[in-house]
């Protein structure tokens, strides 16, 4: 098995903390930026170029807007195969809006619906967690340790269901909790003080050969590479995002 995560393109949020480094006129679920929309653009031209590499055999994406609107500019490179909306790989924190900021304060907010994404993005699948009530149901925002074990949850998953396959699996997803599903492949939670910085678009590349012979692991990954994204270059399509203390 080999997993192709794919970090959706810039966001009107991604946008708006890139320029102001604000959570001023923070959405609940965004839309992508206009700069979004360019590098979801030269992400396609590059998968289009590189189809023998990037052969897809199914596709999970996260309930955001942003993810479902990246992966919707290159599904059509890839007729024929399963693309699924998933809710347990959507970005850590979940779907909240800020009631306050000091004190900290966020509120729940249910989503997108299962109508509303069929609606929308109708060569998906919707996987059956996804009502019509919505996918978020906590009261506020995801807490940290619930971020973690989510994460271990879809790494075990994709082993149990394809681990012992040859499939190219895309998974379109996010920053945050690619450190999350990055640390769950090590199997350790993700450490405070390291964040594993990837570009909107990019790809990281981790493979899992299953032991069919040892009673004490599963198998072996290996990462191949992580934050790959030269379709970026020369474009004014990558961010020098600050570091924030």
């Amino acid at each position: 098995m080999r997993i192709y995560y794919i970090r959706h393109a810039e966001s009107h949020n991604n946008h708006m903390y890139f320029v102001h480094q604000s959570s001023q006129d923070r959405l609940v679920d965004p839309p992508l930026s206009a700069v979004g929309e360019q590098q979801a653009a030269e992400l396609t031209a590059f998968l289009a170029e590189n189809k023998a590499e990037f052969a897809f055999d199914r596709i999970f994406v996260s309930p955001f807007l942003r993810t479902l609107q990246t992966a919707q500019s290159f599904a059509h490179l890839y007729p024929g195969i399963p693309k699924t909306v998933w809710m347990w790989i959507h970005e850590g924190g979940g779907c909240f809006e800020i009631e306050s900021e000091e004190p900290f304060v966020t509120l729940g907010d249910p989503g997108m619906t299962r109508s509303e994404i069929k609606a929308q993005f109708p060569g998906f699948e919707v996987s059956e967690e996804i009502t019509d009530e919505g996918w978020y149901f906590l009261p506020e925002m995801e807490p940290h340790s619930h971020r973690a074990y989510r994460a271990f949850h879809v790494v075990d998953h994709l082993i149990r269901e394809y681990g012992d396959t040859q499939e190219k699996i895309a998974l379109v997803s996010h920053g945050g909790f690619h450190n999350h599903f990055t640390n769950a492949i090590l199997q350790r939670t993700r450490q405070p003080n390291l964040w594993l910085e990837i570009e909107n678009t990019a790809i990281s590349c981790f493979r899992f050969k299953p032991d069919p012979v040892s009673e004490y692991h599963r198998g072996r990954w290996t990462i191949d590479y992580m934050n790959r994204h030269e379709w970026l270059h020369g474009k004014d399509l990558k961010r020098d995002w600050p570091i924030y203390n």
